[in-house]
């Protein structure tokens, strides 16, 4: 391409990636759209290590279930690092003490704010997203659930491609 061509491509070139990136902020389901629960004020339950997986993890749920809820009114999430970028965790349900685990999120998806990885849910809402792979199987993206108090239920997945932690630091993939 020549020099001219150059010029006259690159910012078109950037305008289509900016305009695909408002593009995925404007389609993601919004917290404000799945209310939560009013927050609980009351005494946590201890957690009911109730499955196998729950048990092998129970330290971290342990010492979560101390914390105050951050999730749909009554309910702690907490997360864990499992490895590379990766990472884990489980909801556990302040009134009750009841634990669900939740998968592991593997992968940085471009575009997701540091403080949303993997996982991002609000006090006062019942969505709760996975940005990565979910179970380290594409697509790679940000996965949007409703959580009805007993699982989760997809409401939406916009793919998005990986970010680079390999590029220089000027590569606008990062």
């Amino acid at each position: 391409m020549s020099e001219g061509g150059l010029r006259t491509f690159l910012p078109v070139f950037a305008a289509l990636v900016l305009a695909s990136g408002i593009a995925w902020a404007e389609d993601a389901p919004d917290f404000t759209a799945y209310p939560g629960a009013a927050a609980y004020r009351g005494p946590d339950a201890a957690p009911v290590l109730a499955t196998k997986e729950a048990r092998e993890f129970r330290t971290m749920i342990r010492a979560a279930a101390r914390e105050k809820p951050n999730f749909d009114g009554h309910y702690i999430v907490s997360t864990w690092g499992c490895g590379t970028d990766c990472e884990m965790g489980a909801i556990i349900d302040a009134i009750t003490g009841k634990v669900m685990s939740l998968p592991v999120v593997a992968g940085t998806p471009r575009d997701v704010a540091d403080d949303d990885l993997h996982f991002a849910y609000r006090l006062d809402s019942r969505m709760i997203v996975m940005n990565g792979m979910i179970r380290e199987e594409p697509p790679m993206g940000s996965h949007y659930f409703e959580f009805d108090g007993t699982a989760l239920k997809p409401v939406k997945t916009i793919v998005r491609p990986e970010r680079r932690f390999d590029a220089p630091p000027d590569d606008k993939t990062r």
